[in-house]
C-alpha cells in the first residue's frame, strides 16, 4: 500500500469528531474518490492545460514589461504591487496610488507637467485636483468580492467610517487639509514635471478589520478541509497581510498568493478533480481564494504530512512547505525528498526539536522567517475559532 494512500487512511480514522457526521460523511467520500487521481498527480494534469498556463503566463510577463517601461518613462523608478501592497497607475500614468497593507498607509501621487507657461499657482490646482480624483477612486475601488477594498479601514476627522456615499467629500477636505508635497521630478522620457503627494492614514486595527472581513469563508473551509483555522489567518496574514489584491512577483495572486502554476493548480485538483487554468481574476475573488488557499494547505497537512503523528509537528512542516514545497521540508528533516524518512524523523522528535530542525536545515532563509512569522501569529487568531 502507498504512502499516500496510507496516510489517507489514517486521516479518514482520525478525523476530528467534533464535526457533524454528514460533514465526516461527506468529506470520507470525497476523499476515497480521490485516491485514484492524487495516487499519480503528474499524469493528471494534462499536456493541454500545461502549454495553456504556460502561454498564459509568458503574456503575463509580457504585458509587465510593457507596463513597467511605460511606468518608467514618466516616473523613474518602477513601483509595482507586491503582497504587502498595492500600486495602481492610472490609465495614461500621470497618478499612482499606492496601499501600504502592512503599515496601514495610503500614499496618493500625481504628476504635472511643469511648463513655462504655466503659473505655480495652475501647476499646483492640476495637482491637487489630480490627487482628488484619485483617493476619490481609491476609496470607491472594489476588490474581488464587490465591497471596497478599503470598506472600514479609512476613517473621517470625526470618526465617521469613509463609503461611497461619503468618499468624494473625504477626498476633498483631504486635499484641503492636509500637507501636500510637491517635489521636482524628471524620468527617462526627459520632461519636467512636479509630484504632488498626500498621505492618509488607516485605522490602527486595519489588519483585524480586514481579517475579520474573511472570517466567515475561512472557517467555512478551515472546517470542510479539516485544518486549523488559526494557522490559515496566520499564514494569510504573513502571505497578503489580507489583501484581496495582493500579488507577487512570482506570480501569486491575492489573499493566500496562490501560483497558478502549482499550488492553485494542485489545490484544484485536489478539490474538484480537474485540471485547468486559473487566471488572476479568479483567484483576486477571496472566496475563490481561501477555498483552494484552505485546501492546499489540507493537501499538505494531510496527505504529505497526513503520517505525523504530533499535530504541531505536522504543522510546522505544512507551514514551510507551504512556501517552499514537500520536498524541501523532507530534505531537511531526513536528507531525502522522500516523505517517508522525513515523517520517521519527525515522529521520533517532539514538536519543538521538529522546528529547531526546520529552522537550521530548512535551504531558504525566506522560509526560515515565513515559518518563524506564521508560528508567532497563530496565537493570535486561536480566540476566534472557538
Amino acid at each position: 500500500m502507498s504512502w499516500l494512500i496510507k496516510s489517507i487512511l489514517v486521516l479518514l480514522y482520525c478525523y476530528n469528531n467534533s464535526f457533524a457526521q454528514d460533514d465526516l460523511d461527506k468529506f470520507r467520500i470525497d476523499q476515497l474518490n480521490a485516491l485514484q487521481s492524487m495516487s499519480d498527480e503528474n499524469n493528471a494534469n494534462s499536456a493541454s492545460v500545461t502549454l495553456e498556463i504556460q502561454s498564459y503566463l509568458g503574456e503575463q510577463s509580457r504585458l509587465f514589461e510593457t507596463y513597467k517601461t511605460e511606468v518608467e518613462n514618466k516616473w523613474g523608478a518602477f513601483k509595482a504591487s507586491s503582497q504587502s501592497t498595492l500600486v495602481v497607475y492610472d490609465d495614461d500614468f500621470n497618478t499612482r496610488s499606492t496601499v501600504d497593507f502592512d503599515k496601514g498607509e495610503v500614499s496618493i501621487e500625481v504628476l504635472v507637467e511643469d511648463k513655462s507657461t504655466n503659473s505655480a499657482r495652475d501647476k499646483r490646482r492640476a495637482g491637487e485636483l489630480g490627487l482628488e480624483k484619485a483617493l476619490n477612486k481609491l476609496l470607491n475601488q472594489k476588490a474581488g468580492d464587490k465591497q471596497a477594498l478599503l470598506k472600514d479601514q479609512i476613517l473621517t476627522r470625526a470618526d465617521i467610517k469613509v463609503t461611497s456615499k461619503n468618499a468624494g467629500q473625504f477626498a476633498s477636505n483631504t486635499i484641503a487639509t492636509e500637507t501636500i508635497k510637491n517635489l521636482p521630478t524628471r524620468a527617462k522620457d526627459g520632461v519636467p514635471r512636479v509630484k504632488y503627494v498626500v498621505k492618509v492614514q488607516m485605522v490602527p486595527n486595519h489588519i483585524e478589520v480586514r481579517a475579520k472581513r474573511f472570517k466567515t469563508d475561512i472557517l467555512k473551509q478551515s472546517k470542510r478541509f479539516d485544518i486549523d483555522p488559526a494557522v490559515a489567518f496566520a499564514i494569510m496574514q504573513t502571505e497578503s497581510y489580507f489583501n484581496p489584491m495582493a500579488r507577487s512577483h512570482v506570480p501569486a495572486y491575492g489573499l493566500m498568493q496562490l501560483v497558478p502554476k502549482s499550488g492553485a493548480r494542485d489545490a484544484y485538483q485536489y478539490v474538484y478533480k480537474k485540471d485547468r487554468l486559473l487566471k488572476d481574476t479568479y483567484l483576486y475573488n477571496p472566496a475563490n481564494n481561501i477555498e483552494l488557499g484552505c485546501a492546499y494547505l489540507s493537501k499538505l497537512r494531510h496527505v504529505y504530512f497526513g503520517d505525523i503523528k504530533d499535530d504541531r509537528a505536522a504543522y510546522y512542516c505544512t507551514i514551510s512547505a507551504y512556501n517552499t514545497g514537500p520536498g524541501n521540508v523532507a530534505r531537511a528533516l531526513s536528507g531525502t525528498t522522500k516523505l517517508g524518512p522525513a515523517t520517521r524523523v519527525a515522529n521520533e522528535k517532539s514538536p519543538d526539536q521538529v522546528y529547531r530542525i526546520l529552522m537550521n536545515k530548512l535551504p531558504y532563509d525566506e522560509t526560515k522567517d515565513y515559518l518563524t512569522k506564521v508560528s508567532s501569529r497563530i496565537e493570535n487568531y486561536q480566540a476566534w475559532t472557538q
